[in-house]
């Protein structure tokens, strides 16, 4: 089967969770929702309803925290108050993504990401992301024992059950999708598991890239 490879790098990135409350806590890898953004700003035209899967995996230098001012109502006193808010920022953020689906729509993301329409970013627009490597590659089903995962990444639920693996990953629910039906910005969600780089797929059958045997998770 082929899929379209492309890699991004940024020099940071902050991919706020739905769920952050007394702070703000940030996805370890972009979620399906800001890929798929930044897709369809290259080529320059919104979302029409068109569905296809996505693989992302991706590796940092560190996690720094930095610290924003956030003003805040006390409703109890009257009285707007500042406190200090924790932003964690993947810093030096390397991604690569592989997308599978219509063979037409794939090209126009290849051509768009190859000369996108505008400015992309992939968080808070401060930097530009890079692209690094636009292409099409073969990919295979293959049965393997102790491979050690050299990039972290998200792998669906279902995929994740089929496998061997240590140690286990952690669970997270990530947008995806718009909902077709909904006329508010409102998203389908996916639960994926997030393997950090050095786990062990101790059995099972997983997708290579035919040249390399990079796995991919889609």
């Amino acid at each position: 089967m082929k899929a379209l490879r492309f890699e991004l790098f940024t020099p940071t990135g902050i991919f706020k969770t739905p769920f952050s409350l007394k702070g703000i806590e940030t996805y370890p890898l972009p979620p399906y929702s800001t890929i798929i953004g930044l897709l369809y700003t290259a080529i320059g035209r919104k979302w029409q309803g068109e569905e296809f899967q996505i693989s992302i995996q991706g590796r940092h230098q560190a996690l720094f925290r930095d610290y924003v001012r956030f003003r805040k109502y006390n409703r109890k006193d009257k009285l707007l108050e500042t406190v200090p808010i924790e932003v964690p920022i993947l810093y030096q953020l390397e991604l690569i993504v592989h997308l599978y689906g219509e063979y037409e729509l794939l090209r126009e993301f290849a051509e768009g990401l190859r000369k996108p329409k505008t400015y992309l970013y992939l968080s808070g627009g401060e930097y530009a992301v890079k692209i690094r490597r636009v292409d099409f590659v073969e990919l295979e089903e293959r049965k393997v024992e102790e491979l050690k995962l050299e990039w972290s990444a998200f792998l669906p639920k279902d995929r994740y059950r089929e496998l061997s693996l240590f140690p286990s990953g952690i669970l997270y629910l990530l947008p995806a999708f718009l909902k077709k039906e909904s006329s508010l910005r409102e998203h389908n969600w996916i639960e994926a598991y997030y393997l950090q780089s050095g786990t062990v797929i101790e059995e099972g059958k997983v997708l290579l890239e035919v040249e390399g045997g990079l796995p991919v998770w889609l």
